[in-house]
């Protein structure tokens, strides 16, 4: 039997925004932050290893990004030899990280160190599948080499089987449990639209989008007001001001907040109507956001990128183009019907039931529960 002093060691190899500066903070970072938070609260002694991040693509940078690499590599090797029977977790983005998360896992490997592979963001399955005959070695090494796999998007646990016969454990994304409040209806009697984007406001995001489907609110002599909250570039702002005058809207209907704490997000979200979600980035996954918005009863209007339709759970709030008229016709489809108290409390409810940290995280420690049940029966092959 494993000593419970060393079985609670948990050696957390993932970005949570200390090297990153403003507004590039995103939901990959809130997402590890959510993680290591949760395996505190439980006892578990984490030790983070925080991924190196490049900050851009000059030389200069790409010489330091090695550097940083290489010592990050030699930290993990003397801090699992020192902590063989804990477990390494890695928070994995695959793509141009693939050979060096499969240095990582492979090295746990070979050192009979329990490890978690997490496969976070979207586009997994599509790497996987696009990527030629090299990448697809280094990353089966990854999946079918690691102890367990976390799979933020229920469709890669469907992939892991189906592919490689491996069991995976869908780990979502999820709201802590301080934030889980009941719904509030002070919203029902608004004669006003509220709406309401936060996240990174940059355009893989799409947020000129957005002022183009208020436009469409506009013509169809709609009141509404939207307020966007994020952190920004002032270029990307200067263009944004430079749409909603295009457009011939009235600015005043447009608050921009800049980046702001989830707890001063929450008071917006409470009393917003729609949560409008454009998004085309080709690597999103579960985003934060939205799960965030929902839990607030905010309808959310979202597009079909990343695990966006199976989070939302109903088509009426997806559209399957970048159609500023279609997204304003599902607004006004809820709004005019007066069915926007019901499908309000239908997310709501959807969040509670399946995205709360009490829901969520008994995948997450049932998952380091099994591994330290086969360590202490010295079963340290990875699960098939």
């Amino acid at each position: 039997m494993t000593s419970n002093k060393h079985n609670r060691t948990v050696l957390f190899y993932a970005p949570i925004g200390n090297l990153t500066k403003g507004f590039k903070i995103g939901g990959a970072e809130a997402g590890c932050r959510k993680t290591m938070e949760v395996l505190r609260k439980e006892g578990y002694n984490v030790v983070l290893l925080e991924k190196p991040t490049r900050i851009s693509d000059s030389k200069l940078d790409g010489f330091k990004f090695i550097f940083t690499l290489a010592a990050a590599y030699f930290r993990t090797v003397r801090l699992l030899g020192t902590n063989r029977e804990g477990v390494f977790h890695v928070a994995g983005f695959y793509l141009n990280q693939v050979y060096f998360e499969w240095l990582l896992i492979q090295t746990a490997r070979l050192m009979g160190v329990k490890s978690i592979y997490e496969i976070r963001n979207g586009g997994m399955i599509e790497a996987y599948k696009q990527g030629g005959n090299v990448y697809k070695w280094f990353m089966r090494g990854i999946l079918t080499g690691a102890s367990t796999v976390l799979c933020q998007g229920y469709e890669y646990v469907l992939f892991l089987k189906s592919e490689f016969g491996k069991n995976g454990v869908y780990y979502p994304n999820y709201i802590m449990d301080n934030f889980v409040q009941g719904n509030s209806d002070s919203r029902s009697d608004d004669t006003v639209i509220r709406i309401v984007y936060f996240g990174r406001v940059v355009p893989d995001k799409n947020v000129e989008f957005i002022i183009a489907v208020c436009k469409q609110l506009a013509i169809r002599n709609k009141d509404f007001t939207i307020a966007i909250i994020g952190g920004y570039e002032q270029q990307y702002y200067d263009f944004l001001q430079q749409q909603i005058l295009n457009h011939d809207l009235d600015s005043a209907r447009f608050v921009f907040h800049g980046r702001r704490e989830f707890s001063e997000i929450v008071p917006h979200l409470r009393k917003s109507h729609f949560f409008i979600f454009p998004s085309k980035e080709k690597r999103e996954g579960h985003s934060n956001s939205l799960t965030e918005a929902m839990g607030c009863g905010v309808v959310p209007i979202v597009s079909t990128a990343g695990f966006n339709e199976s989070i939302a759970g109903s088509n009426d709030f997806v559209v399957n183009e970048f159609n500023a008229d279609l997204y304003a016709e599902k607004v006004l489809r809820i709004w005019d019907t007066g069915d926007w108290k019901s499908r309000s409390d239908e997310v709501h409810r959807r969040v509670v039931e399946n995205y709360t940290e009490s829901v969520v995280k008994t995948s997450l420690l049932g998952a380091y529960a099994d591994l330290l049940d086969r360590s202490s029966k010295n079963e340290l092959t990875p699960s098939r």
